[in-house]
């Protein structure tokens, strides 16, 4: 290849010259149980002392095994010019074997060819003189699967996958800025506000002051909150077959009186009564429930 400048990312397509390819009768079921295998099937025809990465897919009745060196695709990229940032997918010239019927021209001295299923690289000198290759339109050529590059580069995330990532983290980055502006905000405003409300009543400035009324009402608070969650698990215990007859509130305690459809309805308000700490009483129908404050 001549060498190219792009400005956009683009697919590749792999001549046979870059992997190598087996096709295998399996009973397998899944693409990544083939892929465990892959490597001992290539045993006798790659170089051990290389680093190869591997690729499967179902053909037909069979298996597409294919082996590649992507630190050797990467140099040859790199020699006509393509960054591999700028490579989406890489595919292999196997996986469009039906538009390779014909011959096509790769180069000056080099046809491709699909024979027997399998797509070959044959020297032009051995084609017949008077054949015409036809141009590889693959407009209307839908490719699926194919690989990364960062993942054949033993990445943990693709290109793709990264770019995306870097978006979602800087859009999370921006609202905790927005946030911390809008809480920073928030606090001056409370902070302005509570200088006028001391700047309204100076006597309030003093903090021995403001810490006996925190004092004094901290007990009523706590008693409030109680109350609060008391009921809140009173009205837990009621349903469509448990209805709340009546509800006393005052300063030590909080007792209710709940009307049960029947006898199993009745079983079960006590029960769950008892395990939030009520006092249980009560006859018949009626269930009495009471927990001090």
């Amino acid at each position: 290849m001549e060498p190219i400048v792009l400005e956009n990312s683009v697919d590749i397509i792999l001549t046979p010259q870059f992997y190598t390819f087996l096709r295998e009768d399996l009973d397998l079921k899944f693409a990544y149980q083939a892929k465990q295998i892959a490597p001992s099937l290539f045993d006798d025809y790659l170089n051990n002392n290389d680093e190869y990465q591997y690729y499967v897919y179902k053909c037909k009745e069979a298996w597409c095994f294919f082996a590649y060196n992507i630190k050797e695709i990467d140099l040859f990229l790199e020699s006509i010019g393509i960054e591999k940032h700028r490579v989406s997918k890489i595919y292999f010239a196997q996986q469009i074997s039906e538009q390779l019927e014909n011959p096509v021209l790769l180069n000056d001295t080099t046809v491709l060819q699909n024979i027997d299923d399998t797509v070959t690289l044959i020297p032009k000198r051995l084609m017949d003189p008077n054949i015409e290759y036809p141009e590889l339109d693959m407009k209307n050529v839908k490719l699926k699967g194919g690989v990364s590059m960062g993942e054949s580069l033993n990445s943990f995330i693709s290109l793709k996958e990264t770019i995306i990532l870097s978006s979602l983290f800087f859009m999370l980055g921006s609202v905790f800025i927005l946030e911390g502006n809008r809480i920073k905000s928030s606090i001056a405003n409370e902070d302005a506000r509570l200088s006028e409300l001391l700047d309204e009543n100076p006597k309030y400035g003093s903090t021995l002051l403001r810490n006996s009324i925190l004092e004094k009402y901290k007990p009523i608070d706590t008693i409030e909150r109680k109350k609060r969650e008391t009921i809140k698990e009173i009205s837990k215990l009621l349903s469509a077959k448990s209805q709340l007859k009546k509800l006393s509130v005052n300063e030590k305690s909080v007792r209710a009186e709940i009307l049960t459809l029947d006898t199993t309805i009745n079983k079960q308000v006590k029960e769950h009564a008892n395990a939030k700490n009520f006092k249980v009483s009560g006859s018949g129908q009626n269930v009495k429930v009471e927990k001090k404050l």
